[in-house]
């Protein structure tokens, strides 16, 4: 029989089964929660030591990623190793004629260039074409006889237009570069590096007109006798592929493999890459697009060193006017990584003029470097006026033309 003990009794038990109960599934629900947060924080932590330590994985047998604003190096692989590297040799030549040439000079083809051979543009002995013409069938088509027609209207001779390829290539700082023609076709001793590539194509970028045209996807070159134009297009395919790449040029024979050198550009990311060797035509691209993209999504842009930052140097004549204050032209900002902690050192190549000197001309450079090379440079400006006195300003007119008279004789006996 029930008492009203009993049920009491039965009643609180029944409360404190309850309250298990809910402590249990509060429990349960709080550590299903932990469980969660600890797999998403996992997952997160995983994915960012991932992306961190991740490099390009590709075929090519030497690569490099530059800043193409600085110059510095972001990655490479062998990119010292001499090899030979075909039509990318055709920056070069291209360069060389835009210096030197006008756009609208007409250059005629000799039956040596008309010869050539393999990769052309069907250039005939005598027909005359445009040197900007030529330009773009270099460097869309990679005309080899558009390139030898380059090359003899600025050197004269083949001979002599390699002479100052090589000449400009180590004023540039590609020390192992040699060529030995003016197209990239295999030549023994016709070497360079994906790293001095690298050098070139950053410098000829600097200039409007082969940026324009490495960038351009197709032209149309008139063709004399013909009742089409020579209709041509880039033979970069990244170019055709991505909107964000915009040059420069690629090489292949079968000494050098599969080689390109490419440039791109997202937000105030300026990238250029090099691959030389790849596996296959596809594999070069896919290289390619790898060491491009691993650019963009591993390094931001940070500043360094601001413009106000001052230094002290002296002017070559007149030390008695104390010391010159000079300061960067502008913020020096560099790609670096996440976290990453760039240590460099300063210094500093004077250049200011044997004459009085204005607040914010040219005084000399600022070079960042490391161990591993030069980081970056940028010009330094005087920070204050400096006067000086009418004797000094006449001797150095008077140094500054013997110094030009001295060079131009110099060059004359060369």
């Amino acid at each position: 029989m029930l008492t009203k003990k009993t049920i009491l009794t039965a009643w609180k038990n029944l409360a404190q089964l309850r309250r298990m109960i809910e402590i249990t599934a509060l429990s349960f629900r709080i550590m299903v929660v932990l469980i969660f947060i600890a797999t998403l924080i996992f997952s997160l932590l995983s994915t960012q030591a991932s992306f961190a330590v991740s490099s390009p994985e590709i075929t090519a047998s030497s690569a490099i990623l530059i800043d193409a604003k600085t110059g510095r190096t972001l990655w490479e692989k062998k990119s010292r190793t001499l090899r030979p590297v075909a039509s990318t040799t055709k920056m070069m030549t291209a360069i060389l004629a835009i210096e030197n040439l006008d756009l609208d000079d007409i250059a005629v083809t000799s039956p040596q260039a008309a010869a050539v051979g393999e990769a052309e543009i069907y250039l005939e002995p005598g027909e005359m074409m445009s040197v900007e013409n030529l330009l773009f069938g270099t460097l869309l088509k990679s005309g080899n006889d558009s390139a030898v027609v380059l090359a003899e209207s600025v050197g004269g001779t083949v001979n002599d237009f390699v002479s100052m390829m090589n000449r400009k290539a180590k004023e540039i700082g590609a020390q192992d570069t040699f060529f030995k023609n003016p197209t990239g076709l295999q030549e023994t001793g016709h070497e360079s590096t994906a790293y001095d590539l690298g050098l070139m194509a950053r410098y000829a970028l600097k200039n409007e007109t082969f940026a324009k045209m490495v960038a351009t996807k197709s032209h149309k070159i008139p063709w004399s006798g013909h009742d089409l134009p020579r209709s041509i297009t880039n033979h970069n395919k990244l170019l055709l592929k991505l909107d964000y790449v915009t040059g420069v040029k690629t090489g292949y024979t079968k000494e050098a493999g599969h080689c390109l050198v490419s440039s791109a550009v997202k937000g105030d990311k300026e990238l250029i890459a090099v691959v030389l060797n790849s596996a296959g035509s596809e594999e070069c691209y896919q290289d390619s697009e790898i060491i491009l993209n691993y650019g963009f999504a591993a390094f931001s842009r940070k500043t360094v060193m601001t413009k106000d930052e001052e230094f002290k140097t002296l002017p070559i004549w007149g030390r008695a006017l104390g010391e010159i204050s000079a300061q960067p032209a502008e913020d020096v900002v560099m790609l670096m990584k996440d976290g990453e902690e760039l240590s460099f050192e300063k210094s500093i190549v004077t250049s200011y003029p044997n004459r009085s000197i204005k607040r914010g001309e040219r005084v000399g450079q600022l070079i960042l470097c490391n161990e591993g090379g030069d980081l970056a440079a940028v010009d330094l400006v005087a920070k204050n006026d400096v006067n000086k006195s009418f004797f000094w300003n006449i001797l150095s007119i008077f140094i500054e033309i013997m110094n030009k008279l001295s060079l131009f004789f110099k060059n004359l006996v060369s």
